[in-house]
């Protein structure tokens, strides 16, 4: 076990969390849809968040139920290598990013620090000019396509169109982009990898910019 004086609450790490983005309480109500005083409480461990509030908290903030339930404050211990890791997401539940072209759905989100992201998405966009170009991030990426047709751009080759059934690994520091082809959305099973740490927020971080840049133009 791990000794007492690296325990971190969840207000402590909500708090941290917090400050590091720059919000605001009334930012976090706004974004979770839980009042300034609960999260106040919360930060100052005057009570303990349910369950639901949680759930809350992770979806309105982007990031992960391990974000905030973690084991040490201690950055130097690597997080404790753990083995014998699993998690398992039911009916593709998970935590949800969503705008008009895009749902992203990022699975198995209990367990931090993963070198794989698993996400579903569900695919609406048919054309670049609606999502604002090719985009790219860290570490590689592979895409089997689960329902309807895509058509893949990426910066180097010409699109490509592949349907259910088909799949594509490539390096994702190259711009890339998915576009449905017809009049129905597409669905991907999407696995991104890298060793680098914290990738899964990584990630997130880099889709919520461009979620609100979307939505930023779309509403001025």
């Amino acid at each position: 076990m791990l000794p007492a004086n690296t325990a971190r609450s969840i207000g402590e790490a909500l708090r941290e969390r917090r400050g590091y983005h720059g919000w605001t309480l009334a930012d976090v109500a706004a974004k979770t849809g839980i009042s300034k005083s609960t999260l106040s409480k919360i930060e100052n461990d005057l009570i303990s968040p349910s369950y639901q509030s949680i759930l809350q908290l992770c979806a309105g903030l982007g990031i992960e139920i391990s974000d905030l339930v973690s084991n040490s404050t201690e950055k130097g211990d690597d997080m404790r290598r753990l083995t014998g890791r699993r998690s398992i997401s039911y009916g593709a539940s998970g935590l949800t990013m969503s705008d008009d072209n895009f749902t992203y759905t990022y699975l198995c989100t209990d367990i931090a620090h993963k070198r794989i992201i698993p996400m579903m998405i569900e695919v609406r966009a048919n054309s670049l000019s609606q999502i604002g170009g090719l985009w790219n991030h860290v570490g590689e990426e592979y895409l089997h396509v689960l329902e309807g047709s895509i058509e893949l751009r990426t910066e180097f080759y010409e699109p490509t169109l592949l349907k259910a059934g088909d799949s594509a690994y490539f390096d994702s520091t190259m711009g890339h982009a998915y576009l449905a082809v017809g009049d129905k959305p597409a669905k991907l099973l999407v696995m991104c990898s890298s060793a680098t740490p914290n990738l899964a927020q990584t990630l997130r971080e880099v889709l919520s910019e461009r979620l609100g840049k979307r939505t930023q133009k779309k509403n001025p």
